[in-house]
């Protein structure tokens, strides 16, 4: 037991007998250039949110790429027509007019299929899914 009292006071002596160390430098003072910005959010888009999934209508579907997508069905009523696809592994989307998809957004939905107008490097392009013959009832 004197043994431990002794070795902690020995610590306890080297310890506060060391020099105290210098603080570190301030960004003004390093020693190393340091660039400073801001940046002005205001009207612009958060720089550090993924591109392209903004929530559609239905829910997040903005990330489908409609040249994976088939056509499975479309549901119409008082409410208009829906259109039900699925990806390229099987999971299974419903998308209303207005709806985002990668790159644009679902234009119209009618009783041959939905239509979706992609905007690429500024320039709009339709891409239509239509239903096969053995789909429609």
């Amino acid at each position: 037991m004197l043994s431990h009292v002794v070795g902690s006071l020995l610590c306890i002596v080297v310890l506060l007998s060391q020099q105290p160390t210098e603080p570190a430098p301030t960004p003004e003072e390093s020693p190393i250039p340091v660039e400073k910005w801001t940046y002005r959010q205001a009207g612009r888009r958060d720089p550090f949110e993924p591109l392209g999934l903004e929530l559609g209508g239905s829910g997040m579907v903005s990330h489908l790429n409609v040249e994976n997508l088939t056509l499975i069905g479309i549901l119409w009523g008082d409410r208009g027509h829906i259109g039900l696809v699925k990806d390229g592994v099987g999971k299974g989307y419903i998308l209303k007019p207005g709806d985002r998809v990668a790159g644009g957004k679902v234009s119209r939905i009618d009783n041959q299929g939905v239509t979706f107008e992609i905007t690429h490097a500024g320039v709009v392009t339709k891409y239509e899914l239509r239903l096969q013959k053995e789909e429609r009832r």
